[in-house]
């Protein structure tokens, strides 16, 4: 009987927080207590759990090393069930995003679903095109629906399946390369509109790798970024410039 569990989560513009949000949510009507669990806040577990979800946005198809480091250093190697969630614009999971769950089941965690979950777009300055205010709401209001039946899938163990012969190599490779070209990703293509700026600091307090230091409205980026986009779209003031035109963020919060 499973009664407590943790949701492990990486999330940069808030997609997969809002997700891990949900599953909280879902269990708890069944009586199942979830612990929400930031890698960002959290060191490691605090206690032991009966099972857990793991989930993050996806980055050149793979999950972002910050998330599969962390678990890989403390999650327990031990045969507890689990869950792997990606969060993507796309809608269709692809059978190739099996790298988390070819490490969990090394680890000896046993992973009923290896899923993916659509969200509203958060790349698009460069490559792609922003979601309107109707397309974000409608794939916003599918996100309960499609966590529920998660959530009931796993109970009753109805099982993803998973092709852990899944050679991962050559995702990791393009992984590994877009990691390569994001180190100075930020540093290459944002500034800040000090006419905007408010000097409140959360880019540089929300950072996941420390990667941005302001000082007096002068902001200085290194070279630890991991293209997450966290401080472009949570500026609360949008002062946060792409190639020094001003960006229109995406806050999840505006549409939930």
């Amino acid at each position: 009987m499973l009664k407590n569990g943790a949701v492990v989560f990486f999330s940069g513009t808030g997609n997969s927080k809002y997700i891990a949000k949900i599953f909280k949510e879902e269990f708890q009507k069944l009586n199942i207590n979830l612990d929400v669990i930031n890698i960002e806040k959290e060191s490691g577990l605090k206690k032991e759990y009966d099972f857990y979800v793991f989930g993050g946005p996806i980055h050149a198809e793979m999950l972002p090393r910050i998330l599969t480091d962390w678990i890989n250093k403390n999650i327990p190697n031990e045969p507890k069930k689990c869950i792997v969630y990606h969060t993507l614009a796309g809608d269709k999971h692809s059978e190739g995003r099996v790298y988390l769950a070819k490490l969990l089941n090394k680890k000896g965690l046993d992973v009923v679903i290896n899923t993916s979950i659509q969200m509203p777009n958060n790349y698009y300055h460069k490559f792609f095109k922003r979601d309107t205010d109707e397309e974000i709401k409608k794939v916003l209001d599918l996100a309960p629906n499609k966590v529920k039946a998660i959530v009931t899938d796993f109970l009753n163990d109805k099982r993803s399946n998973v092709n852990y012969k899944k050679i991962t190599a050559g995702t990791k490779l393009v992984y590994d390369s877009f990691l390569v070209y994001a180190k100075k990703y930020a540093k290459r293509n944002f500034s800040v509109d000090t006419s905007k700026c408010i000097n409140c600091k959360i880019c540089e307090k929300e950072c996941p790798t420390n990667n941005i230091v302001m000082n007096e409205k002068n902001i200085e980026f290194y070279n630890k970024c991991i293209g997450c986009e966290k401080c472009i779209h949570r500026c609360p003031t949008n002062a946060i410039l792409f190639k020094n035109e001003p960006f229109i963020p995406y806050k999840i919060e505006d549409y939930i």
